[in-house]
């Protein structure tokens, strides 16, 4: 008799809703971004398999090229090798990239590739690109 009371008085009871923190907002991180290589001197998207690109320094990626099966479809990069390490920071206006070669030696494919990989990941506004003493402010994908 006292084991039974003691299993029906351990149910839950009904509470108040508990008040809690609201919604994150602002953009948000796509985990399955696409990777923008160069066909006939533009860049264009190719898509990777969901969440590859995470924890990655997507400016290497692009410096090492295309994979066997993107070349085999006439895909390169433009992004010089030296290019990389890179490192990204959130700003106000989008993201602050700096890296390693200079930034007024690059193709407008090139900036491109990069501009349009990061943003494709954090849609954040704009890219200000940066490397060897210049720069390209508000950079776009276009």
């Amino acid at each position: 008799m006292i084991v039974l009371l003691l299993v029906t008085g351990c149910g839950i009871r009904p509470t108040e809703p508990i008040p809690g923190l609201e919604a994150p907002s602002g953009p948000v991180e796509n985990t399955a971004p696409a990777l923008y290589w160069v066909s006939e001197g533009k860049a264009v998207p190719v898509s990777r398999p969901l969440g590859s690109l995470s924890g990655y320094d997507v400016v290497a990626l692009l410096a090492q090229g295309p994979n066997g099966a993107e070349q085999s479809r006439g895909l390169t990069t433009e992004v010089p090798f030296d290019a990389a390490p890179a490192t990204v920071d959130r700003v106000a206006s989008g993201l602050d990239v700096s890296i390693s070669t200079d930034v007024s030696l690059l193709s407008r494919a090139a900036v491109q590739q990069i501009v349009c990989t990061l943003l494709g990941i954090q849609a954040v506004g704009t890219v200000n690109l940066r490397g060897g003493g210049h720069s390209l402010e508000l950079q776009k994908c276009a």
